[in-house]
């Protein structure tokens, strides 16, 4: 056991605490190998550093300013931890990120300078990619799907080939939905007052209502 680990277990952990909801829900995701360098995996204990540096006096402000180049959103996005994903999420961090469009490019694409993976190594990568991408249209109003394709005439490849799916028209064609813009409209007047996500439920509306705005449908 890690001595965070540890630390977590011998002090009181309320349920609000985001970095010990972190620490139980880690998971392994193979490394996505830099051509002729080390893979993503020498990254992950600087960003459990990172992250334990950021909430060791909790609170959900965050403020995006990278750590060794990288953010926690960021890497996260880059090995598609999507459980981890979704909390992060859900404390309102892909809010204030000065660009939304560059975590979506994270999760669709393959880093440059990368090999691309052998469909036994993607197994577990490609539904985590599309919860990532669900995941992010539940936060944003609008996700540039040109930006995406620009990025994919440049020779970038994408992690699934039918990532388009996962983006709903609402983000880049068709008009936003009302109910989704309540949605965007509440959180950030949440977030605003530091209240993501657990001012959701004090909040006197239905359950499934309270389930919408934290991002869980």
């Amino acid at each position: 056991m890690s001595k965070s680990t540890k630390l977590c277990g011998k002090t009181s952990c309320p349920r609000s605490n985001i970095f010990c909801n972190l620490l139980d829900k880690i998971v392994k995701r193979p490394s996505l190998q830099f051509l002729g360098q080390w893979g993503y995996h020498c990254y992950e204990p600087r960003i459990y550093r990172s992250l334990a540096k950021i909430l060791r006096t909790f609170t959900p402000v965050y403020c995006p300013s990278p750590l060794s180049g990288i953010t926690p959103l960021f890497y996260v996005a880059q090995t598609r931890q999507s459980n981890i994903f979704k909390i992060l999420l859900q404390y309102g961090i892909l809010e204030r990120e000065k660009n939304p469009i560059n975590i979506v490019l994270t999760i669709v694409l393959y880093p440059s300078r990368v090999r691309v993976m052998v469909d036994r190594e993607l197994a577990d990568i490609h539904e985590d990619a599309k919860t990532c991408l669900v995941l992010c249209s539940r936060v944003l109003s609008v996700i540039s799907v040109k930006e995406i394709k620009t990025q994919l005439s440049l020779g970038r490849h994408p992690i699934i080939s039918n990532w388009f799916d996962y983006i709903p028209s609402t983000r880049y064609k068709d008009p936003c939905e009302l109910l989704h813009l309540c949605r965007l409209t509440i959180r950030n007047q949440l977030l605003t007052n530091n209240m993501l996500p657990d001012g959701i439920f004090s909040l006197l509306i239905p359950a499934r209502l309270q389930n919408y705005l934290n991002l869980e449908i």
